[in-house]
């Protein structure tokens, strides 16, 4: 939550007395929820959470959970807004795979959330304590790229790799212990949004009366989720290196990507309690490019003897695009699918036409 604590906001709070309010409501019986629900509705979210928080502070653990109604059935009704977020990380340019280095490829698909999502963001001054994790800027849950390769990375050590496995390694790079044995990965994942959040609840029972009394809210995104997932592999430590053996180190960490992809998104999920069977997904249509070039085309644009900086910049751009325009190919393979087994079958087809 972005938190605007300005001076109209606390003065809105101390002239209609709401505190007050809330604090002679509590303390009578409960045929008065309906009147302390209605008396938190007037309140935005910054609001309730300073009004959460003072009740917290008080001990007033009634009040707490009439907030956390309040605010739950708001967030759950409220439409996050990934939109533009969608529109701004997800922009594939058509000319993308041509200016990047031979075997690149992008994965992109939609997938459909089958069992809810749980995570935990970084902020603590919250409402619910339980919050998925949100995007700082533009408010909308999401799963940011470090938690997409996290799980990818987990997903393939449950199928066997090892991490010290040098093509894990090449893969995800590892940790910078020195200078010297650093390696950066060759993959880069995009962050997934989401439009809309749900809660499930957790009850925790009494040992002696074997009842819960005090459930617990856990913020989640819904089954039935749509959004997109993103990878880009770029070999950018192949370079140099004869065509065979990048065009062979590409095949074999597309071949292990892939099936981690599968696994991740079908079996082993993603997210937190996937133990428990959360983060389960379907994938939908999507495509796999692939930048299957065998050499650099060297251009060399025709500069006026004498020009000014600017000039030189316009003239390269327009060469620049006047021979991306005129190539008779791209120089890439694209192959689309639109569900998990055309999934698997357009990377076999991609194999098979690099092969």
């Amino acid at each position: 939550m972005i938190l605007d604590c300005n001076s109209s906001t606390l003065s809105k709070i101390k002239e209609e007395s709401i505190i007050n309010q809330l604090k002679d409501k509590l303390q009578k019986d409960k045929s008065e929820e309906n009147v302390i629900a209605e008396i938190l509705r007037k309140l935005n979210d910054s609001e309730l959470l300073i009004t959460f928080k003072y009740l917290e502070a008080l001990g007033y653990s009634d009040g707490e959970n009439y907030v956390k109604q309040v605010y739950a059935k708001r967030r759950k009704s409220a439409n996050c807004g990934s939109s533009f977020a969608d529109e701004t990380f997800h922009k594939v340019d058509a000319t993308a795979m041509d200016i990047l280095p031979p075997y690149s490829f992008i994965i992109e698909f939609d997938f459909t959330l089958e069992k809810p999502y749980i995570s935990k963001d970084d902020e603590n001054f919250t409402i619910i304590e339980n919050s998925v994790k949100r995007e700082k800027i533009l408010g909308c849950p999401y799963i940011p790229g470090s938690t997409w390769k996290g799980c990818l990375r987990s997903a393939l050590w449950h199928e066997g790799m090892k991490e010290d496995d040098e093509q894990i390694t090449r893969i995800f790079g590892n940790e910078r212990l020195t200078n010297e044995s650093f390696r950066q990965g060759r993959l880069h994942f995009f962050p997934s949004f989401f439009d809309r959040v749900d809660y499930e609840i957790v009850n925790p029972h009494d040992r002696k009366t074997r009842t819960g009394t005090v459930p617990i809210l856990i913020e989640s995104i819904p089954s039935g989720s749509n959004s997109k997932f993103s990878l880009l592999y770029v070999p950018f430590d192949l370079a140099g290196k004869e065509k065979e053996e990048s065009a062979k180190q590409m095949l074999e960490d597309l071949k292990v990507i892939a099936k981690g992809i599968e696994a991740m998104f079908t079996v082993y999920g993603f997210g937190a309690k996937t133990s428990s069977g959360y983060g389960i997904a379907k994938i939908n249509d999507g495509f796999i490019s692939i930048n299957a070039k065998d050499n650099k085309v060297k251009i060399e644009p025709e500069l006026p003897k004498s020009f000014s900086l600017n000039e030189a910049k316009t003239n390269l751009r327009s060469t620049l695009k006047n021979h991306l325009n005129s190539s008779p190919e791209r120089g890439f393979i694209e192959k689309r699918f639109d569900t998990l087994m055309s999934f698997k079958e357009s990377v076999g087809k991609a194999i098979e036409v690099l092969i």
